[in-house]
């Protein structure tokens, strides 16, 4: 095979460059490796093939790859996993919006401060409408953790079936099998005697004993967890995926437990509600994640970000805080129902002398969603400028598309006293605003500048 001559710009100290799925992954060879020894090679030509095309703006220093092949470690997941974390990622979104309906409804406490049986059973023989609501967003909220489970195994199905196996003995395999047996056993006990601590019991036993089991199965492969996490992203994507709903399902237990549900206006209720949505996020973002490394995508790079870092980590962390104040601004629009007047006579009534915490954090949310939305328009013609690429171009304007449909969203909301679609609405465009935001952020993330300094020890 023919070898293009090497060009004298980039040369071995920059490392090689592999175009993955749109984005870059920047390898520098370490001194000490074979590699590093013998020198950078350039790769085969491709000419008339698929292969990427590559071009350095000697300016900018920036690399600019179009779109070309994967790398083998992060080639597209075949079989079922990319359309199930396709169907995962949009039905939690559905289970978020129902989670809603509880709220704006005031059903929370439909199954009165049982957890995770409703009124002490594991099916209440009486459904009244506030219970049917309750107890159906917990099945729902149970099917998305069914669809966790699954996502995972079958991450997990692909690791297995592409490490090859050691030989080593399988008794530790069979170990943890049976005593997930057992906790099993105890889950239905609890089930079956109507007993909220056995169910939990179980269910953490049996968590426990998966973990030990999968852990059991990888030794075989000769992996450890962070060796599997770091060869197949999309395994990290789903494991993350899996923990962020249990903590979700966890967080939804201590509201109700707690009684910070129906009309309670207990601060720590707003409190609760925005942890719960941060988690949401998280595992929205996890979730996506999931899909982007099920199609083969590039594995993220934190380290070496600079500046680019540092603003997405800031674009990160507003919206984490706009989400959270938002559930606090809902919170309140639905135990004090804002003012008969204008806007204003809402506010000075939130700082009355006589007004709970909830009400003086209403105002909040829109005072942020102001600064937030400046931010992030910044970011994303900052982004457009530090890495461009057409993907990123792409996401900018897809990004401030979306916050000018959100915006005018929230000033209709607030002019119509936040009646309950109108809240459901502007949830869903939060969620779309959030998972575009992590786009951009992805997209300028798996960019690498081609005048990046090299890792320490790189030849």
């Amino acid at each position: 095979m023919r070898h293009a001559t090497p060009a004298p710009a980039p040369s071995c100290a920059a490392g090689t460059i592999l175009c993955v799925g749109g984005g870059l992954q920047w390898h520098v060879p370490h001194a000490t490796s074979a590699r590093g020894r013998a020198g950078c090679r350039a790769p085969p030509s491709r000419t008339g093939t698929r292969g990427a095309r590559r071009t350095v703006n000697e300016v900018s220093g920036t690399l600019r790859v179009a779109q070309g092949t994967r790398s083998e470690p992060h080639r597209a997941a075949g079989g079922w996993l990319l359309p199930l974390a396709w169907f995962a990622l949009l039905y939690n979104v559905l289970v978020i919006l129902w989670g809603a309906v509880v709220r704006i409804t005031g059903a929370g406490a439909g199954c009165g401060d049982h957890w995770p049986l409703c009124n002490g059973v594991v099916v209440p023989p009486s459904l009244a409408e506030k219970t049917l609501i309750e107890f159906s967003h917990r099945l729902t909220s149970g099917a998305s953790g069914v669809v966790a489970i699954a996502l995972f195994a079958a991450a997990f199905a692909a690791v297995v079936r592409r490490a090859p196996a050691t030989g080593a003995p399988q008794g530790r395999v069979r170990l943890w099998f049976g005593l997930g047996l057992a906790a099993a056993g105890v889950l239905l006990a609890g089930a079956a005697l109507q007993s909220g601590a056995l169910v939990l019991l179980g269910a953490g036993l049996g968590l426990g004993c998966l973990v030990g089991w999968l852990s059991a199965l990888l030794a075989t492969r000769g992996l450890t967890w962070r060796e599997a996490f770091t060869r197949w992203p999309v395994l990290l994507g789903a494991a993350l995926s899996f923990a962020l709903i249990l903590l979700e399902g966890v967080v939804g237990g201590i509201q109700v437990l707690l009684g910070l549900t129906a009309d309670s206006t207990d601060p720590a209720r707003g409190f609760v509600q925005g942890i719960h949505l941060a988690n949401t996020f998280a595992l929205l973002g996890a979730l996506l994640l999931t899909v982007l490394w099920a199609r083969g995508e590039p594995a993220l790079r934190l380290r070496g970000q600079g500046r680019v870092g540092a603003v997405i980590a800031g674009g990160v962390v507003l919206m984490l805080l706009l989400g959270m104040a938002g559930a606090v601004t809902a919170l309140g629009d639905l135990l004090f129902a804002p003012a008969a007047g204008t806007p204003l006579d809402t506010v000075k009534r939130d700082y009355a002398a006589t007004a709970s915490l909830i009400e003086n954090l209403r105002v909040v949310h829109p005072v942020l969603a102001i600064l937030g939305s400046a931010y992030l328009l910044w970011m994303a013609r900052l982004l457009a400028r530090l890495r461009p690429s057409p993907a990123v171009t792409r996401w900018g304007a897809a990004l401030a598309g979306v916050i000018g449909v959100q915006v005018l969203v929230g000033f209709v909301n607030v002019a119509l006293k936040a009646p309950g679609w109108m809240q459901l609405v502007h949830l869903l465009l939060a969620c779309i605003m959030w998972l575009v935001t992590l786009m951009l952020a992805y997209r300028a993330l798996t960019l690498v500048r081609a005048d990046a300094p090299a890792a320490r020890g790189s030849a």
